[in-house]
């Protein structure tokens, strides 16, 4: 996605504080038309939501009711109904001419399903996403423009934490990003460095890419005479930096010698050259990302602890895929518009899309780009104007969807992993585990309502249940 992308929708009340959202429904893509834009809609206040087909995508409320118009010709006038009732949200087909899928599954005519958080359901050829709850600063209806700019995201957490990027763009504090590979984190960079107002350069370096021994030749540079062979100065990137954003990809790859003199750099603003006698004085703000948990390489004491403490004061979390599936459209959109073929030339066969929308993209965004732009090459090849991807033209992993279904927000799944020790946890790690686990059993594993009264997001609460390996259904059987 475009990191230069307003943050319109993120500004308004960027300052406040979260808030419980309630349930939320996203219109993620038409298979037929991805020229469509995702859109967002509070289902707070509303007891109902019908949808079906009309003259162009749009919403309008009345009367506590939503209505829903799709431009989808296999959607019937009176599609489907969503209601709110017995405290919860369900779905019924409302005798349309092509069904209603929730979770792929057709439900039978005038059949009403309980929705689950995360349930995606199928309205003739146009896809929608249900969120039980939500915590964020705006959880309004957002209908973006066709042919506009796409939002950044529409998840109300991941929209929270934009704003707060956005705040700490216009700053000079150093900030630690952290996220999956291929979640984007250097994307988020290019966020804070264009929001930045700098008027230099951002220059990013990949950590883990350079060999030890060129390192410390590649960030400082080196003057003349400095070594055999250097017959000439070299600025370094850090110096090539000057006035602008130094971003240290995979920064805890960094050599341990290395480490030093970055903290000297943070703290004086200057930088020695290689043969250099005098420090050389520079502008640099510097941007770091990880996919590491750095507190564990401290306790390794394979990255300096000083460090970590300038770093990682301020930090960003860039969400993997699978826990923002809210944006599962416009990541989409994003990726086929970076290829070379048109969208308007692009559909999807419906099974297609199921799976691109279901599938856990373990990988993240990269592993997503190269799936689809692959995916398109490969539909191209059948020698038609337009582009349908079928399953066929997709990776072997999404067609079989071998990764495991989506985690609920009350989900009952036995850990992945064995729980981490506590000789391996900090004294903090430990009790907010304990205070999770204690959360947990007073709402009988409900993690929206741990969300609330934890004052997080859920994805959060889900993360820390994931790196804790707590058992949730465990949890529940617990007594008092």
């Amino acid at each position: 996605m475009d990191p230069a992308a307003t943050l319109e929708h993120e500004r308004p009340g960027a300052g406040s504080a979260p808030r419980a959202l309630g349930p939320l429904l996203f219109r993620l893509l038409s298979a037929d038309d991805l020229l469509q834009p995702p859109a967002r809609y509070s289902l707070s206040g509303g007891g109902a939501v019908e949808i079906g087909r009309g003259a162009e995508f749009a919403a309008r409320r009345s009367a506590g009711s939503l209505r829903i118009d799709v431009r989808d010709p296999f959607a019937s006038s009176r599609h489907a109904r969503l209601e709110r009732r017995d405290g919860g949200w369900h779905v019924r087909d409302e005798g349309s001419r092509n069904g209603t899928l929730v979770n792929g599954a057709r439900l039978p005519p005038g059949e009403q399903a309980a929705l689950g958080d995360g349930d995606l359901i199928e309205a003739g050829h146009t896809f929608f996403l249900f969120r039980g709850s939500a915590r964020g600063i705006a959880g309004d209806d957002l209908e973006p423009i066709p042919g506009g700019a796409d939002p950044l995201t529409l998840q109300p957490e991941w929209q929270l934490d934009l704003a707060k990027a956005a705040r700490l763009a216009c700053t000079s504090h150093e900030v630690l990003i952290e996220g999956e590979s291929g979640a984007g984190k250097e994307v988020l960079a290019r966020f804070l460095h264009d929001k930045s107002g700098r008027a230099g350069p951002l220059v990013s370096v990949n950590c883990g890419a350079l060999p030890e021994s060129l390192f410390e030749d590649e960030l400082f540079g080196h003057v003349r005479g400095a070594f055999s062979g250097a017959q000439g100065e070299r600025l370094g990137l850090i110096r090539a930096a000057d006035g602008g954003t130094l971003f240290l990809d995979e920064v805890g790859e960094m050599p341990g010698g290395l480490q030093v003199k970055l903290l000297r750099v943070l703290e004086d603003h200057g930088v020695r050259p290689l043969g250099a006698e005098k420090e050389i004085p520079v502008d640099v703000r510097v941007v770091a990302a990880t996919h590491r948990g750095l507190e564990e390489l401290v306790a390794r004491g394979a990255f300096r602890e000083d460090l970590l403490a300038r770093l990682g004061l301020l930090c960003l979390r860039v969400p993997a895929v699978r826990d923002r599936r809210e944006d599962l459209g416009l990541l989409v959109r994003a990726v086929l518009r970076s290829g070379h073929t048109p969208l308007q030339l692009i559909r999807f066969d419906l099974d297609a899309l199921r799976l691109v929308l279901r599938y856990r993209w373990p990988l993240n965004v990269r592993e997503m780009r190269r799936a689809l732009l692959a995916a398109v090459d490969l539909a191209a090849a059948d020698g038609v104007e337009s582009v349908t991807l079928c399953p066929h033209h997709l990776p072997q992993a999404v067609r079989e969807l071998r990764q495991p279904a989506p985690a609920q927000p009350s989900g009952g799944d036995k850990p992945a992993r064995a729980p981490p020790a506590d000789a391996e946890l900090t004294t903090a790690e430990r009790e907010l585990r304990d205070d999770i686990v204690e959360h947990l059993r007073k709402t009988n594993g409900n993690v929206a309502e741990v969300a609330r009264l934890m004052q997080k997001g859920r994805t959060q609460i889900q993360r820390w249940i994931a790196r804790f390996a707590i058992d949730v259904a465990a949890v529940r059987r617990m007594k008092d």
